[in-house]
């Protein structure tokens, strides 16, 4: 299938929002979503970006209409004491009724080519464990699951833990 992968403007964060709210709602997710397409101009788009997006579209009718967004992945930057800089795929997305024609992968693919081409020695990512087919597509592509093979487990601090956290620091407590 024909489709154009570019890198999002913040003039697409509010078909980025829509694509966000999708993938939550297929993980039943929805509540969950705190952000907005506000907080995604200032956060992917402003002066130190925290995030950056490739975007799937379909292309539009010749002159006509801009291209309709299938399809996201989001990610950003980090570092790994053990091998130096990575990429953390936040977010691959394919609307349904354009999965299972190469979306997926093609974006995927650029994704690597943006970690190989910043020096990433690695790309790190999540996948639900009941999402059986994603983590077969990931399988497929060379991925491990580091849960089961080197017994990692994603820890995650909230924002009321982290102000505990801040908190306790702040009268001298471990």
């Amino acid at each position: 299938m024909e489709c154009i992968i570019r890198e999002a403007t913040i003039d697409d964060c509010e078909h980025l929002m829509g694509l966000i709210q999708e993938i939550a709602t297929y993980h039943h997710l929805e509540n969950e979503i705190t952000i907005n397409a506000q907080v995604l101009k200032a956060d992917g788009f402003g002066k130190d970006p925290f995030f950056k997006c490739l975007l799937a579209e379909q292309p539009g009718e010749k002159g006509c209409k801009p291209g309709r967004p299938i399809g996201h992945a989001l990610y950003f930057f980090g570092y790994s004491v053990n091998h130096g800089k990575m990429l953390y795929l936040e977010n691959l997305y394919v609307v349904s009724e354009f999965r299972g024609k190469g979306i997926g992968m093609e974006l995927l693919r650029k994704v690597a080519e943006n970690a190989l081409a910043t020096g990433c020695m690695e790309m790190k990512f999540m996948t639900m464990d009941w999402n059986r087919r994603a983590k077969a597509f990931y399988e497929r592509l060379g991925a491990h699951d580091t849960t089961e093979s080197e017994d990692f487990h994603c820890m995650e601090l909230g924002r009321d833990a982290l102000e505990r956290l801040v908190q306790k620091g702040s009268k001298g407590q471990p």
